[in-house]
């Protein structure tokens, strides 16, 4: 009986809330389409995918007590029971117990009478993390009878039989323990050296060979060494565990470890998460107008070069990580677009590609546009152990209570090591710490603390009410000083921080932000095309109180030699014969264009290329576009406004039901059903086609026996056809069940109904 048959026979025995419990605890087995009965629940249960998920869940002692349990399968106990687990853990029943429950609501291990059973998946044969060996039945199933005799006759045993007598024989023998520490103390003292080293936690090396004569050889002769292919020296497990004496335990460490926590108050966790959001979205919309004016070039491995995130960390205030978090953030929600060039010509090198933003999405509110960021950071398009690790630290510190927090990334670390053995790696310290900073400027953690952002992760519910709340608390006012300074206590909205970065430069920025103005600084704002009286009315409105007389006498002087120089700026440059050069110079309708000769050959223009190729095609001539290095330039397409609007995540409507209506469902199902065989839906539609099935027909019938959603045409009485996209077809009778595409549910169709597309 495979271990799908076993479950479906616990999961028909359960309850509404049993199987519900086992649904919550393993919600991928609700991944759509939504299994139709507890057959299908029973095969994704025992798949790998779903086991290997429902282990990285798993806390320290949970894993343990598997650990022990997985071990004592291996050397024969089956069912194991608890109080051998107990022994080997040195924990009291009563403990053991409560984990092994959890792990039955989880369907990693169940009881059975005489103990508790592990499924198939689970059964492992290598214990190296816990410095234990192989079985000695896998060591002793290596050997051939004449090795299995000699070893037999040498430890004390029958020598005579068929080779699977001696092997019984022998692996009873070595689960013996009191009788193999008692033949460990016959050996010579430098094996028993050897021997006590190897038990503590090295249960193979190498240069130990059994050579005739030697110490070594009497433990290879007597079964406590077995030689490998590779040439090394292995221990069994059960001479391992016997050396190690009966006293010694697994670990176990069934307490979460305390951490020192650290009160910061809501109030201030609150500040400081609002003001990390709008820096956040000061730097998305400072990054989107810098690629929209210069796009940003990539490396060749497609990412963002270190030189380009100082940069614009330069140009817009920002530290490395909140620009390369921005960037990445940005991507992800399809804000900045990675555009390829076109292919070089020959000789010539290729251009990299760059990021730039997308011209036909418009760009969020800031409250929405906070909310996309903070999903897509929480649960990204392709998820990885990163995205594991933020949302286990986020979960982990929101069992404090508001404004309370843990001091320290090693602490944190340390916790979420024990809540989740499953996922610890190498670079799992780096990994957190980087969680907790990009939580920081995310505006999820405050000071080590979860704030209301983070926690509205957790209860997408109430996400709007609280991104609307943080984006609110902006200003939208600032306090200029006579020393030519600005400053905005808190943190100033996107508009403020837009106009005053235009006319000056900033100077700090935390609970605080500063801008210093300066003749350079307010030449930047007139050449972009602002004029004194503008420049001062804007900056009138959005002062707290009256502009003070040093900054108008500044902009009024900046104003007045504005423009005392002129550089003219060559256009475009029109190459032809002399005689038609001249030509178009003293051309009346080209006067616009402000031809220039500077050389018999050439004329400048005031207009840019599209402009002066307009202009003397509509004088009746026919040039060419070319650029700079001769090559001529075919026409592009134009930018089309931008029509696409990013909305907000699905409401909570959209989400799987509640594991209860599942159970509801299931229990209410038959458990069984019959699986649709290769063919049988061909057949039932070539009767509904009175045998007639054209072969494109006949394909989408193969394309959903396949698992290939494909559209159909459905004719229901006294209602419109409807085209519906179905898959995973399940044949009644007359009736096909499919689940639909655009319902996100389960539909029965009537044969006779059905169109083929």
């Amino acid at each position: 009986m495979t271990t799908a048959d076993g479950l479906l026979s616990r999961l028909a025995g359960l309850d509404r809330q049993g199987l519900a419990t086992v649904l919550a605890h393993r919600p991928d087995v609700l991944e759509e389409p939504w299994p139709r009965r507890l057959d299908v629940v029973a095969t994704r249960l025992a798949s790998a995918a779903s086991v290997n998920a429902a282990l990285l869940g798993l806390t320290t002692p949970h894993a343990q007590v598997l650990r022990a349990l997985q071990l004592c399968h291996a050397l024969g106990l089956r069912p194991t029971p608890v109080a051998e687990v107990c022994r080997l853990l040195g924990a009291e029943p009563d403990v053991v117990e409560s984990f092994v429950d959890d792990l039955e609501e989880r369907v990693l291990a169940w009881r059975e009478p005489g103990g508790v059973t592990l499924p198939e998946l689970l059964h492992t044969r290598n214990f190296r993390p816990d410095g234990l060996g192989q079985p000695a039945a896998d060591l002793l199933g290596e050997l051939g009878t004449t090795r299995l005799a000699q070893l037999s006759r040498a430890v004390g045993l029958p020598a005579d039989g068929r080779r699977a007598e001696l092997l019984l024989g022998l692996v009873r023998f070595f689960r013996d323990a009191d009788g193999l520490r008692e033949l460990a103390g016959t050996a010579p003292e430098p094996v028993r050296k050897l021997l006590r080293d190897m038990a503590e936690g090295v249960p193979e090396i190498n240069a130990v060979t059994p050579l005739p004569g030697t110490p070594e050889a009497w433990a290879f002769e007597h079964g406590l060494l077995f030689g490998t292919y590779y040439g090394s020296a292995a221990m069994a497990v059960e001479v391992s565990l016997a050396l190690r004496g009966p006293e010694h335990q697994l670990s176990f460490t069934p307490s979460e470890p305390e951490c020192p926590r650290t009160h910061v108050g809501t109030e201030s966790a609150e500040a400081s998460s609002s003001a990390a959001a709008l820096r956040l979205l000061d730097r998305v919309s400072a990054i989107l107008e810098l690629a929209a004016a210069e796009p940003f070039p990539l490396l060749k491995d497609g990412t963002i070069g270190s030189r380009l995130i100082k940069k614009v960390a330069k140009d817009t205030g920002g530290t490395a990580e909140e620009i390369e978090l921005a960037i990445d953030l940005a991507v992800q929600t399809g804000l900045l677009l990675v555009q390829e060039p076109d292919p070089p010509r020959r000789g010539q090198k290729a251009a990299p590609p760059t990021l730039e933003p997308d011209p036909d999405v418009v760009r969020p509110a800031p409250a929405l546009l906070h909310r996309l960021l903070l999903t897509t950071w929480w649960e990204p398009v392709r998820p990885d152990t990163d995205t594991q690790v933020r949302q286990l630290v986020v979960r982990l510190l929101a069992r404090l209570e508001p404004g309370t927090g843990i001091t320290g990334a090693d602490a944190v670390t340390e916790l979420a090591t024990w809540h989740a053995p499953m996922l610890v790696t190498d670079e799992f310290a780096g990994q957190v710490a980087v969680a907790l900073v990009e939580g920081e400027l995310m505006g999820v953690f405050a000071h080590g603390a979860v704030t209301a952002a983070g926690r509205a992760l957790l209860a997408p519910e109430k996400l709007v009410e609280v991104t609307e709340e943080l984006v609110s608390r902006a200003r939208t006012t600032a306090l200029f000083g006579t020393d030519l300074t600005a400053i905005v206590p808190g943190s100033p909205d996107a508009r403020l921080a837009t106009l005053l970065d235009r006319a000056a430069d900033r100077e700090t920025q935390g609970t605080a932000t500063s801008w210093r103005f300066s003749p350079s600084t307010v030449r930047r704002a007139f050449d972009q095309g602002v004029t004194a009286a503008e420049l001062l009315g804007e900056l009138g409105g959005i002062a707290s109180g009256e502009l003070p007389q040093p900054l108008v006498y500044l902009v009024n002087d900046v104003a007045r030699r504005h423009g005392e120089a002129q550089v003219l700026d060559v256009a475009s440059v029109v190459v032809g014969e002399p005689a038609v050069l001249t030509e178009l110079a003293a051309h009346r309708k080209l006067a616009k264009l402000g031809l220039r000769a500077v050389a018999p050959t050439v004329l400048t223009s005031t207009v840019d290329a599209s402009g002066t190729l307009d202009a003397l095609r509509d004088a009746g001539y026919a040039p060419t576009h070319h650029t700079g290095d001769g090559s001529i330039v075919l026409p592009s397409r134009e930018q089309a406004e931008p029509k696409v609007t990013i909305g907000d995540p699905p409401e909570a409507t959209d989400r799987p039901f509640d594991p209860l209506d599942h159970a509801d469902r299931l229990l209410a199902a038959p458990p069984t059903g019959p699986n649709l065989q290769r063919g049988q839906l061909a057949r039932a539609m070539s009767d509904r086609y009175a045998g007639r099935l054209t072969p494109k027909q006949q394909q989408l019938c193969w394309q959903l026996e396949a698992g290939i959603p494909v559209d159909v045409v459905y004719r229901a009485d006294g209602a419109e056809p409807a085209h519906l996209v179905v898959a995973y077809p399940e044949l009644d009778g007359a009736v096909l069940d499919v689940w639909s595409l655009e319902d996100h549910g389960y539909r029965r169709l009537e044969l006779a109904r059905i169109d083929l597309a």
